[in-house]
């Protein structure tokens, strides 16, 4: 089983948004051909702004009456085995249920897929502690136990340095760094990345998103522009000066970052979405979805990760 934390240096970022489209597109039944879905669970570690249920068009007010919640599980140090049976959403529960059968997604994703949501409840103070972290590994192991057997845990955790951030960082496998192309976003983000190379063994990718859609001779890309055959590099979008170029220049191999096969191809990013519109949702559910460019970049992105530390990537070691 392999944890993938979903990071920001930033709110603002798109990362919830990203870690629950990356998430089902890793549950996809279409991601890996012939061989089986994989088991994915997705946590919200975001413990003092949960966003995760959102996403998934879950009111605040409907995981406000669900128990037990990330926190619940945490404070009351419940036995990993009944938090999962008892917190754990699936798409047979009624608050995914839309999901499964309204989108018309009833075979197009693993029904074993998981949601661990976070108390959407601002009144309830929560107190991260020391403990939280062997309590959260203890749930991992549960999860990567015989019983459950899950592929992937994907881990939305805070943005910043908090503790929960800090928490969610240490529990990784992967960690996926998302930033917009902004100074504060891509300074922040290299400058983290650059002192995790210091101190972190752990793999890392840097994931840019919002990134516009641009055609040839720089116009604004429309749906179903005749002539538009791919996306101007985002080193072009982005200053010489700016520290993501010199970042790129330091790894002319790609460490650190998501590349696309071929000589020369654009870095994989979450592009701007044509039918979000802003929205924070699961789009990569939904079929009529599937020739948006974030929907693309979201199963881009599950697709690498899969052959890089997927079971078969274990396997061939």
């Amino acid at each position: 089983m392999k944890v993938i934390t979903c990071f920001s240096y930033k709110g603002g970022a798109g990362r919830t948004t990203a870690a629950g489209n990356i998430a089902t597109a890793l549950a996809s039944t279409s991601l890996n051909g012939n061989q089986p879905p994989r088991n994915v669970a997705l946590m919200d570690l975001d413990v003092f702004s949960a966003g995760v249920h959102r996403v998934f068009e879950i009111s605040n007010k409907e995981i406000r009456d669900h128990y037990p919640c990330v926190e619940d599980y945490l404070r009351d140090q419940m036995a990993p085995r009944k938090y999962v049976e008892q917190g754990g959403l699936t798409l047979k529960d009624k608050l995914l249920d839309r999901f499964y059968k309204e989108k018309g997604v009833k075979e197009s994703c693993n029904p074993t897929f998981t949601l661990f949501p976070s108390k959407a409840d601002p009144t309830t103070k929560f107190v991260v502690q020391k403990q939280h972290e062997n309590i959260l590994l203890e749930l991992l192991l549960e999860l990567e136990s015989p019983r459950y057997n899950f592929d992937y845990v994907v881990l939305d955790g805070e943005s910043g340095t908090r503790s929960m951030a800090d928490i969610a960082l240490r529990l990784a496998d992967v960690i996926l760094i998302f930033f917009r192309l902004t100074w504060q976003h891509i300074d922040g983000s290299v400058n983290t990345a650059r002192e995790w190379e210091k101190s972190i063994t752990k793999p890392f990718h840097l994931v840019p998103t919002c990134v516009p859609l641009v055609g040839k001779g720089g116009n604004v890309y429309l749906e179903d522009a005749p002539g538009f055959d791919r996306l101007r590099d985002l080193t072009e979008l982005i200053p010489e000066i700016s520290e993501l170029n010199s970042f790129t220049r330091d790894h002319p191999n790609g460490a650190g970052l998501f590349w696309q096969d071929g000589a020369g191809a654009n870095r994989i990013c979450v592009h701007e979405s044509l039918l979000l519109k802003g929205e924070e949702r699961v789009i990569v559910f939904d079929p009529e979805m599937r020739k948006d460019f974030a929907v693309k970049d979201f199963y881009a992105i599950a697709s690498k990760l899969d052959g890089k530390y997927g079971p078969t990537a274990e396997k061939n070691q």
